[in-house]
């Protein structure tokens, strides 16, 4: 049996949910934007006590590890870091893009098409994943500041699109019947399979030195002081 924990708080919203090989056992969703910090061990606990375990009976803890909002993605995986050592078990990093591209892919299988996340990284630049049918990562997760030649390199293969940046994607490429936009949003059961999968590889993420995938520095701004 493999029982682990799942965070995903790379997002305005945060989500915990519990699986056991693979499989959702219990879920707890946060609606109030941007408020990790102060709910996410009450929902850690919640979902915990939804099955009758405990923190002690977990023997792996599975992060969406961006790219996202800093400070949501620093809340997260310190949560995780916290109770891997306190528990001395491992912590398994998804990138998010990737649990969004194979969430299109659960509902959109086309043949030899590419699968993309795409999440808002502000104004017209947007942070995008790019997956095979098997899972594999194609070219790494970057940013990309989107114009009207964005997607040439593809015009013979088919995109399959997921995530929040399509919204500012969609209307720059209407001419476009290569590409095709979605409505799939991330998966639960795509994230807690991602989860066991790497679990049970072994694919574990340093807990000393591993960090969240930021892609590019925060947008951090300075209070204006009146004198």
């Amino acid at each position: 049996m493999a029982l682990l924990l799942g965070i995903e708080s790379s997002s305005e919203y945060c989500t915990v949910l519990l699986c056991e090989n693979g499989e959702v056992k219990s879920i707890v969703q946060h609606t109030e934007a941007f408020s990790h910090a102060a709910v996410l061990t009450r929902m850690i606990e919640s979902c915990l006590e939804k099955v009758s375990l405990s923190i002690k009976d977990l023997e792996g803890i599975f992060i969406s590890m961006g790219p996202g909002s800093y400070t949501s993605l620093r809340v997260g995986v310190s949560t995780a870091k916290g109770i891997a050592f306190a528990q001395n078990i491992p912590v398994i990093a998804i990138p998010t893009l990737k649990i969004l591209a194979l969430s299109a892919l659960k509902y959109n299988q086309i043949n030899d098409a590419l699968y993309v996340g795409m999440t808002d990284a502000r104004r017209m630049e947007v942070y995008i994943g790019l997956y095979n049918q098997e899972g594999d990562e194609i070219g790494a997760n970057h940013a990309l500041i989107l114009n009207t030649d964005s997607f040439d390199a593809y015009n013979d293969q088919v995109l399959v699109f997921a995530g929040d940046g399509m919204s500012k994607a969609k209307s720059m490429y209407e001419e476009k019947k290569n590409l095709v936009w979605t409505s799939a949003k991330m998966d639960w059961s795509v994230f807690a399979k991602l989860g066991d999968e790497k679990y049970r590889k072994g694919d574990f993420s340093d807990l000393v030195h591993g960090e969240p995938i930021y892609l590019k520095p925060p947008n951090i701004t300075t209070a204006k002081i009146n004198h």
